[in-house]
């Protein structure tokens, strides 16, 4: 075995035990690797310092021993801090605004009013100081730290940036340390994974767009043939004509309003891929690298992946699209290789230089360096507010971005004042597109719309509004009825029941899986004779089989939805009798095409996003003649009740007056949304948790804590859905957890709520630490049996499918 360098950074890999990584290198790789991803805003010299820094503290001879006593196998010695020494140079030299980002580089950047406290402190102690000066020392004869360098030309411009433009730099700055070092560390420990980033990186975002203009055009041409004289196919090729031409437009914010089945999906991703192929017509400093698609949903992700995966991955290969949102995700490993005991603050703050194993391990969190992100509303906001680096290390890769914000109308209200100003800063020094999609597009300019402050000229409409007013128009291929809610009566779950099994094929969707329950047990034949088989996969092929009455929530497991889903499309489209009970998780992105629909009251815009899985191809007829679907609102007299003080509570009630004294017909109209949207947005403050102050003062920690898109925190738990999951997971269980193996996992994952993971406790195994299993029964067409009892007293499950 070789002997140790002095200074080192990292212990060897396993299959190279002598090959040591040299501090010194790793301080100058990570200074210019860092250096070269911040001169895309302009902070290259602040990054190259930052990184030359970052790890000075691992010239402490405490540290080296560590790294000694790591690599000779001695369990568990005691780790030994190192970030903070950087830190301190930082601070002394008068580069400020580094010094927290050196700081919170493992742990996450500290709330910037503490870290002085904090510094000095450290330096109270006579024997903290002699060894800060020993440090800076060696250091110093390593790689020559000149302390005389003036930092003023470095932070020149930012003498323009107000306290929130600069809050936002420093998190960009912060992203390029992270992925800096992180890479770098990659690039040492693991050169096979670091081969297989650098060969997914060379897809340039023009050879996406080849791909998919070369393939739509193939396809319109086969619809052409079958669709030709649709109104339907009509609306979506003006759709896709209006988005191609408004790509070739300046960057910006764009508004992207389509009605349900005019084709939003592939037109807006269109758009964002012309938009992002350099033309001569945009600011040529401008250099979209990625496009980026945010939904609030995982049932459209599930959908909107796999048409992204067979345009693309056929020519281009796995890595042109990258899937990022809750059960794609590794950084739990480094909880479960950090002491359970350690303050919660300091469970991020695992020494890389330990063994590979444990390093290796935060390596996983993808950076987003792919052509094509598909992620959720939720890992794009609250990561852009986050103060942990595993989350914060794709920030940079946010600039010189065409960003896709899916059913923009769910963007929470209590929220939007953060939103708004990150979006802004975003499109003004980031070089960053942004288009806001959806069917129901609420008012957004103006100082009673969702973006208080931007201007009119600020928001350009992809669609011109009187042509897609024309659209809506066209589009009209069902029928509103409101009578229910008109006149104030509320439906038994019995008269529900009966009013549904008048149809052959019908869906009705409820705001909550317990109240999905309930309308099961009304139903008859929802208990079919399920054959004795062994794996739940098995299980849920023979009922499909038998039951009349499908269901669908979350429930149930990804890979199960999609069985469901597949089952219904096939009933569907052979006239076979189809009644579907299900959650909001089919109402937007979900491809159904149902004759008659039933939604219980809720949010105006989720009223209308029901309709559009009700003749959603305007094909339903009789006697060869065109009829409209039929959409009914109506209302449980014993159904769930969310809190009256709940922002959904308010928008039911405004959606109830807003029903109450309009026609059916002004739902096809998209005026209606803008008065809705007025009333909407002053249900709630726009910065109810008073993140912006927090971000005036750099506060990150308490901005990453209030910042939730959705309060109700879920734990993902595993169900042994077949075989091969079953064997993955003894598998798990003598090697240990790898990052893979949560993507491998996903489709076979429930989220949990914290209430029915506590509730459920005992169902639940614990398989690795913070890895969970469900150890227990499991309905092949209910899905996981959380609720137990639907008459029990429960906290309101309002589908929220965002996922974390």
């Amino acid at each position: 075995m070789a002997a140790k360098p002095k200074f080192a950074a990292h212990t060897p890999p396993q299959e190279r035990p002598d090959d040591w990584h040299l501090l010194s290198a790793h301080l100058h790789k990570v200074a210019n690797r860092a250096k070269g991803l911040a001169q895309k805003f302009g902070a290259g010299d602040l990054a190259y310092y930052a990184g030359l820094w970052h790890d000075l503290g691992k010239y402490n001879p405490k540290f080296q021993q560590y790294l000694k006593q790591c690599h000779e196998g001695i369990d568990h010695p005691k780790r030994i801090p190192h970030a903070i020494y950087g830190a301190i140079l930082a601070d002394e030299v008068c580069a400020d605004n580094i010094a927290p980002l050196i700081y919170g580089h493992h742990a996450g950047l500290p709330n910037y009013g503490e870290l002085d406290g904090i510094l000095g402190d450290f330096l109270d102690n006579p024997n903290q100081e002699a060894l800060y000066q020993q440090i800076i020392d060696s250091a110093d004869h390593e790689i020559e730290i000149d302390l005389s360098d003036s930092f003023e030309d470095c932070i020149k411009h930012l003498e323009e940036y107000d306290q929130y433009s600069r809050e936002v730099f420093d998190r960009m700055l912060f992203s390029c340390l992270i992925d800096a070092d992180r890479l770098d560390t990659e690039a040492f420990g693991s050169p096979d994974q670091a081969a297989s980033r650098k060969a997914r990186s060379h897809l340039k975002i023009e050879q996406l767009w080849q791909v998919f203009s070369r393939k739509q055009k193939e396809f319109v041409q086969e619809q052409a043939v079958e669709n030709g004289n649709s109104i339907v196919f009509q609306v979506q090729q003006e759709v896709y004509a209006h988005c191609l031409d408004a790509a070739l437009k300046k960057p910006g914010i764009f508004r992207l309003t389509v009605p349900t089945g005019g084709g939003k999906t592939l037109s807006g991703i269109a758009f964002a891929l012309k938009h992002a192929t350099p033309n001569k017509n945009k600011n040529p400093k401008t250099d979209f690298e990625r496009v980026i698609v945010a939904v609030p949903y995982t049932s459209i992700i599930e959908q909107t992946v796999g048409v992204y995966r067979e345009i693309f991955e056929e020519e281009l290969g796995e890595g042109t699209l990258l899937e990022h949102h809750s059960a794609v995700k590794s950084d739990l490993q480094v909880k479960q290789l950090t002491d359970k005991n350690r303050r919660k603050d300091s469970q991020e703050e695992l020494d890389e230089g330990a063994k590979q194993g444990q390093w290796q391990a935060r390596l996983a969190t993808q950076n987003w360096d792919a052509p094509l992100i598909i992620t959720t509303t939720v890992q794009l906001f609250e990561s852009l507010f986050s103060h942990r680096p595993s989350k914060c290390r794709k920030l940079h890769n946010i600039v010189g971005s065409v960003i896709i914000l899916d059913e923009v109308q769910a963007l929470p209200i209590a929220l939007r004042i953060p939103i708004c100003n990150m979006l802004e800063e975003l499109v003004k020094r980031y070089q960053v597109s942004i288009v806001l999609c959806t069917a129901t597009q609420p008012v957004l300019e103006g100082s009673d719309g969702y973006f208080q402050g931007f201007s009119a000229d600020f928001i350009h409409d992809i669609i011109p509004p009187d042509k897609a007013k024309q659209h809506f128009q066209k589009l009209q291929r069902v029928n509103y009825d409101l009578s229910p809610i008109k006149t104030g009566s509320q439906w038994s779950w019995t008269e529900l029941a009966k009013k549904i099994r008048q149809h052959d094929q019908a869906l009705v969707i409820l705001n909550t899986r317990k109240d999905a329950l309930k309308t099961l047990m009304a139903l008859p034949g929802t208990n079919p004779n399920v054959i004795d088989l062994d794996g739940i996969e098995e299980k849920v092929e023979s009922a499909l089989q038998q039951s009349p009455i499908l269901h669908l929530s979350t429930l149930l497991c990804g890979a199960h939805r999609q069985k469901v889903l597949d089952e219904i499309r096939d009933r569907l489209k052979h006239g076979k009798p189809c009644i579907l009970v299900s959650t909001q998780v089919v109402e937007a992105g979900v491809d159904l095409d149902f004759p008659a629909v039933y939604r219980a009251l809720g949010p105006l815009d989720r009223i209308v996003q029901a309709a559009g899985r009700c003749n959603r191809k305007g094909k339903l007829e009789v006697d060869g003649t065109k009829i409209p679907g039929q959409v009914t609102v109506f209302e449980l007299e014993d159904g769930s009740t969310p809190p009256k003080s709940s922002e959904y509570a308010k928008l039911i009630e405004i959606t109830r007056s807003t029903l109450q004294r309009c026609e059916a017909a002004d739902l096809h109209k998209p005026d209606i949304f803008d008065s809705y949207g007025r009333s909407a947005y002053k249900v709630e403050p726009s910065d109810k948790h008073r993140i912006q102050g927090d971000r005036a003062g750099q506060n990150y920690r308490k901005v990453s804590e209030k910042f939730r898109l959705i309060e109700d925190v879920t734990v993902p738990v595993v169900v042994k859905y077949n075989h091969e999951v079953e064997a993955l997971l003894q598998e798990i269980k003598h090697r240990g957890l790898w990052s893979s193996d949560y993507r491998t996992l996903q489709p076979y994952t429930v989220s949990v709520r914290r209430w029915e993971f506590q509730k459920h406790r005992n169902s639940i195994k614990e398989w690795q630490a913070d890895f969970y299993v469900w150890n227990d029964s499991y309905d092949p067409i209910q899905g996981l049996p959380l609720l137990g009892d639907p008459s029990d007293a429960i906290l309101l499950d309002i589908e929220q499918l965002t996922s974390l």
